[in-house]
């Protein structure tokens, strides 16, 4: 049993990067539990071309049929979800039959499961959820979302070396009620870095590409994050190349902020027919209740803890939403 997104991560198989987490001592949880089994590539149904909607959009390519839904990741790991689409789907009668691609090694496949498989199959329960980092910051949660390769992991792993607790490096679900600031919840312990980041020792540095793309490592592993409450959502930030390793920040209107909450939105597995629709209703909610700037800055090994320091004192000068 793994605690993740405010949810009982519940698989038959091992998942070493969320950590299994006992859910007692006050973590009693109300949210539908996320159930995943693991199966041969043998049992799961195979779509026809037509009912592919989506192919390698993100890594991953989704197929709906009256089977449910099919998700098939990069590396050849496929979810299937039996459930129709439109149908009641708080509590799933039957659990995620997942399967490992060929001659993948098991932190890959669980990287598929936990980045790729869990948070398109939340989104698909009507669930927001966001590529993102999301740290603390005296008990506020703040957002740092961007493409891939603008550094969310490196300002993670970052922010988790100041002592800060770090709720995700890459994925964060965020609960969004009428008449309540949203909130903030705990994905995955750790942050994932590519072989050439700055922040690895130089043991585990290099440039060579493996079979895809550059291997990744995981700092910073702890599980103090993933246990916490929900947190208060004080701000997002959207990451961009700047000319100066001084940050700047900008503030952006609700309006603005739509394009980059969509596009860091998991928003593939939804039905065709409705994404659009289904994506900016979710993403309105959420940028009118939540402050956004746009954030600039030059990467310099050289002058990251200054960026870090300048970037938290940012956030803590920030008004409290009343």
């Amino acid at each position: 049993m793994h605690a993740a997104h405010g949810y009982a991560l519940i698989a038959d198989f091992p998942i070493m990067e969320a950590m299994p987490t006992l859910l007692g001592d006050g973590a009693a949880r109300t949210e539908p539990e996320l159930r995943l089994k693991k199966v041969k590539r043998a049992q799961i149904p195979v779509p026809s071309k037509r009912e592919w909607l989506v192919r390698e959009s993100g890594g991953i390519s989704v197929a709906h049929g009256v089977y449910g839904t099919m998700i098939r990741s990069y590396c050849g790991s496929f979810a299937w979800d039996p459930i129709s689409v439109g149908s009641s789907r708080l509590k799933p009668a039957a659990p995620i039959l997942v399967s490992r691609g060929p001659s993948i090694s098991t932190t890959r496949f669980n990287h598929s499961v936990l980045h790729g498989f869990v948070p398109q199959l939340l989104a698909l329960r009507g669930e927001v959820v966001l590529h993102a980092t999301c740290v603390l910051v005296d008990g506020r949660a703040f957002l740092f979302a961007g493409a891939s390769g603008m550094g969310k992991s490196t300002l993670a792993a970052g922010f988790a070396s100041l002592g800060l607790t770090v709720f995700s490096e890459d994925v964060v679900r965020i609960q969004v009620d009428d008449g309540v600031p949203p909130l903030a919840h705990p994905s995955y312990p750790g942050a994932r870095l590519r072989g050439n980041s700055f922040l690895l020792p130089s043991e585990k540095r290099t440039n060579v590409q493996g079979r895809f793309g550059l291997p990744k490592h995981r700092v910073y592993v702890g599980a103090n994050g993933v246990s916490q409450p929900p947190a208060t959502l004080g701000a997002a930030f959207f990451l961009g190349s700047g000319r100066t390793v001084t940050p700047r920040f900008k503030s952006i209107s609700p309006m603005q902020a739509m394009k980059p909450y969509l596009q860091s939105s998991f928003i593939q597995a939804l039905p065709k027919e409705t994404r659009s629709r289904d994506a900016f209703a979710r993403t309105i909610k959420l940028a009118a209740s939540v402050p956004a700037y746009e954030l600039r800055y030059r990467r310099s090994p050289a002058h990251f803890d200054s960026l870090l320091v300048n970037i938290v004192a940012f956030v803590r000068a920030l008004p409290k939403a009343r």
